[in-house]
């Protein structure tokens, strides 16, 4: 039975072709009805395990978010995904809304979130924003047809630049936690005169983006001022794909 889940869950494998692979490469006769039935009953005996996981959450120092519309019960959904170090915890909601942040999390939680700047998570008091969706959005200002947009991207990604330049030169031990720190302070320093400079520019383009980056200032910048919490959301997103893909193959 959970050699059979393996096949649909894990690798991903419809009821039909699990049934015909059992039957025919095994010699297990399972008919695609009883593949359902076999994946219910493990579901079930998986149920006490995932919920120990789910109120592990909030005593996490640090966690990975990420969401992805999907389909439940032939509806739009959105499948949460919360990655810690060891395990990763996924659910499925009818919506996109900030509750879902509430009950993965709980009121207890004080740690650290790794996201995107998706303003349902501006109700977690320590956000770390990744700087690979910041460094996408400045990078379509430098690919605006707009002079005005395009200046702007120009002087943010300098900055960009300079801060994965650092960020890899510690990460790769060649320079310790201070020298990092130090070399980091004046790319922090410039970055905030671009963002005020295109929040009160009036330009519909980037106006918005820039007032709310520039109002929220310290969120991009936890992996300076906190060791041990990355600057990107690149542990979270490769554990999305599998469950995203899960309903496409399930017949």
């Amino acid at each position: 039975m959970a050699f059979t889940a393996l096949l649909m869950a894990y690798f991903r494998q419809s009821k039909r072709r699990t049934s015909l692979f059992l039957g025919d490469l095994l010699g297990q006769q399972c008919s695609p009805a009883l593949t359902v039935k076999i994946q219910n009953e493990v579901s079930n005996a998986l149920e006490p395990p995932y919920q120990e996981l789910r109120d592990a959450l909030p005593g996490e120092k640090r966690v990975f978010m990420d969401e992805s519309p999907t389909k439940q019960a032939g509806q739009r959904a959105w499948l949460w995904a919360v990655v810690t170090p060891v395990y990763a915890v996924y659910s499925i909601f009818m919506s996109r809304a900030g509750t879902a942040v509430d009950t993965l999390l709980g009121s207890e939680f004080g740690g650290f979130v790794n996201c995107d700047r998706a303003k349902m998570y501006w109700r977690v008091e320590q956000l770390q924003w990744c700087w690979s969706h910041l460094k996408r959005d400045f990078q379509a200002l430098v690919d605006s047809p707009d002079p005005q947009a395009k200046r702007l991207g120009h002087d943010l990604m300098r900055h960009v630049t300079a801060l994965f330049k650092h960020w890899r030169a510690y990460h790769k031990g060649r320079i310790s936690r201070r020298p990092f720190r130090c070399r980091m302070a004046p790319v922090r320093a410039k970055t905030d005169g671009p963002l005020l400079r295109g929040a009160c520019s009036g330009n519909k383009r980037f106006a918005g983006m820039c007032n709310a980056i520039y109002s929220h200032r310290k969120r991009p910048w936890g992996s300076v001022d906190h060791k041990h919490t990355p600057h990107t959301t690149h542990t979270a997103q490769p554990a999305l794909p599998p469950p995203v893909l899960w309903p496409n193959s399930s017949l």
